[in-house]
């Protein structure tokens, strides 16, 4: 079940990580019920559902009971899954008090931190302090918080146990689908030639790959490359390559004209999923001021990373042996660990070497399977 529209979610490209579950249930349904009604998309067992209306998010909420509780008679459905901790509590309540549905909530971001680095609420229009309330309702609701162990989750896991509500509730498992990139992902990685050292005369390409918007601090990168043209220190020419889409691009656009250093960024636009790895690959370093799954995508790639010292990143990355952090909204020491990089050829082989090896430990499919039936067991007992 998904706050997102259907269509925003397939124009993304990386919806489809949630055919992750077919590996455990016969069929998976994803809901979406914000958004214009629309033909259901298949691939393989999975479909995704738009159950919205068309007449405006809010009435879509207010309808949201009704609708998955419809949904759900429909297809019989038997397991119950949400990553929304906002409204989850009110979503799903008509499904727990009708069907006795046992309602599986896996967070997959820390509110604070959001709120912290942008002065907004997750919803965008609700007060913080009344979102924090709603967030409370919907652990409350939940029969299962389903997350990774600490070793791949970091501060987000004592974030989630540290809510009296939820301790009892926490279901800690090798791997969850939403930490992990498409199917698609994975085959084409396999596919991928191996990354080679780039040229002495090459440029060297520093990549970004997320959602344009003011959470995610994309602009904190334009003036990092500022940072960067100023010092006068690297070894060749650098571009900043800004993989996604959404509101803040002409933000960013004007900001990288006014800094001067247009002819330093590329804004690339979205790319599809299955694409990434070959992209990836062609890159020399990863920059992460607020990510999630791509900053994953780029570890299984072996990519050397340079990243804020941030949300779950903090505990899983260790600096200088998996990647070089620096403390958040430093776009400046960023800028310094981008050059000490591009300067020291040992040291980005062996963080690649490090981060790849992290990675598939932590991010591998193959466990899945295993921490699905961890999580969702009993509730065909």
């Amino acid at each position: 079940m998904s706050t997102a529209t259907l269509g925003e979610m397939l124009r993304k490209g990386n919806v489809w990580y949630s055919r992750h579950y077919e590996v455990y249930f016969d069929r998976v349904c994803v809901a979406f019920f914000i958004g214009a009604p629309r033909a259901p998309v298949a691939l393989g067992n999975t479909i995704l559902v738009s159950i919205g209306t068309g007449r405006g998010s809010k009435i879509d909420l207010v309808l949201a009971p009704y609708s998955l509780y419809r949904l759900a008679r429909r297809i019989r459905a038997t397991s119950y899954a949400t990553g929304d901790l906002v409204y989850s509590w009110w979503t799903n309540g008509l499904l727990k008090a009708l069907l006795k549905a046992k309602i599986h909530l896996t967070p997959i971001c820390i509110p604070e931190i959001i709120y912290k680095n942008t002065g907004r609420s997750l919803s965008g229009f609700l007060p913080i302090w009344f979102e924090r309330v709603f967030i409370l309702l919907s652990f409350k609701l939940a029969d299962k918080v389903v997350m990774p162990f600490r070793e791949s989750a970091g501060d987000f896991f004592d974030w989630i146990v540290a809510y009296p509500s939820v301790k009892d509730k926490v279901v800690a498992v090798d791997a969850i689908v939403d930490d992990l990139p498409s199917m698609d992902f994975y085959q084409n990685l396999q596919l991928a030639p191996k990354m080679q050292p780039v040229s002495e005369s090459g440029t060297i390409i520093l990549v970004y790959v997320g959602r344009l918007s003011r959470d995610k601090l994309v602009d904190d990168l334009v003036r990092m490359m500022a940072s960067i043209k100023s010092s006068g220190n690297t070894p060749r020419p650098m571009r900043l390559d800004i993989v996604g889409d959404g509101p803040e691009l002409p933000r960013l656009k004007r900001l990288s004209e006014e800094l001067g250093v247009e002819a330093m960024i590329r804004f690339v636009g979205t790319v599809p999923n299955e694409d990434l790895p070959r992209r990836l690959l062609a890159s020399d370093t990863f920059l992460s001021p607020f990510t999630g799954t791509s900053l994953r995508e780029a570890a299984l790639c072996g990519l050397p990373i340079v990243a804020y010292d941030m949300e779950w990143v903090r505990g899983v990355f260790k600096h200088h042996e998996t990647a070089l952090l620096v403390p958040a909204r430093d776009f400046k020491g960023m800028a310094e660990q981008v050059i000490r990089l591009a300067n020291d050829e040992q040291l980005r082989r062996e963080l690649s070497r490090n981060v790849k090896e992290l990675a598939w430990r932590l991010w591998s499919p193959q466990s899945l399977k295993s921490s699905l039936r961890q999580a969702y067991a009993d509730d065909y007992q």
